[in-house]
């Protein structure tokens, strides 16, 4: 399987989107995530890596991108303040991935399947969508698993495990920050209210609540639901005619 290595986002959902289109788009709807409401139960043990008491944060990532590698997952992330989310989909055993933002009303749309590119196209109803071949280093985002917003969101604040819980019928470790956690002491002087951390068995952090408030800068008010073992990526109105998962593109 080729990789991709092309960043996208939007404030900490982070990259360059100079390789989107800016495009209104009326897409796919989806599924409304509602936060975890985990359910104290004695057979939901989960632990996680640990250093001198506290989460051992950079293990966990990496535990979290290994354990995505192989698997087809969704991942969706949003921001508040003003709008913004970020969806990508990935589809191992056939190849295919889709990575979409929204800011706002504004959503870009890539597909890659079939070893084509394939991107929505603006302002033109003849023409919905451009292609141009994959090389095998092309990727459409450069941190599918999302560490590299993970690293950025939790690498100044101390975590520890506060229960294991079922969450969802799958057992969860939930973490949050320590009792002792100082403000960062970063140049925006942000202040943590709130950070926490479902994370899975098998090492998929599948959910993220983190907020920051910033004097100088806006607020982040930041969510990120993972969701593996998908069976499809969903595909695009624009590119419907040309269906990847249909018989004839396969």
């Amino acid at each position: 399987m080729w990789r991709v290595t092309l960043a996208v986002g939007i404030a900490l959902i982070a990259g360059c989107s100079s390789f989107f289109p800016t495009s209104p788009t009326a897409d796919d709807s989806d599924p409304v995530t509602p936060a975890p409401v985990p359910t104290d139960s004695p057979e939901a043990t989960v632990a996680v890596p640990t250093s001198d008491g506290t989460v051992d944060v950079a293990r966990l990532l990496d535990r979290h991108e290994q354990a995505l590698a192989s698997r087809s997952f969704h991942r969706h992330v949003e921001q508040a303040g003003p709008q913004n989310t970020l969806d990508v989909w990935i589809d191992r055993e056939r190849e295919i991935r889709r990575v979409r933002r929204r800011l706002g009303p504004i959503s870009n749309d890539v597909v890659l399947a079939n070893r084509t590119v394939y991107t929505n196209v603006r302002d033109d109803p003849d023409t919905p969508y451009a292609t141009r071949d994959a090389t095998p280093n092309t990727s459409l985002l450069a941190s599918p698993a999302g560490t590299d917003l993970l690293r950025q969101l939790l690498s100044d604040t101390a975590y520890r495990q506060v229960d294991s819980v079922r969450w969802n019928g799958r057992p969860v470790a939930v973490l949050a920050m320590t009792n002792t956690a100082e403000t960062p002491t970063t140049e925006n002087g942000s202040e943590i209210g709130r950070s926490r951390l479902y994370v899975d068995r098998q090492g998929v952090i599948r959910y993220v609540e983190h907020t920051e408030r910033r004097p100088d800068r806006p607020d982040i008010d930041t969510t990120m639901t993972v969701t593996t073992d998908i069976e499809r990526v969903p595909i695009p109105w624009w590119l419907a005619e040309s269906d990847p998962y249909s018989s004839g593109s396969m």
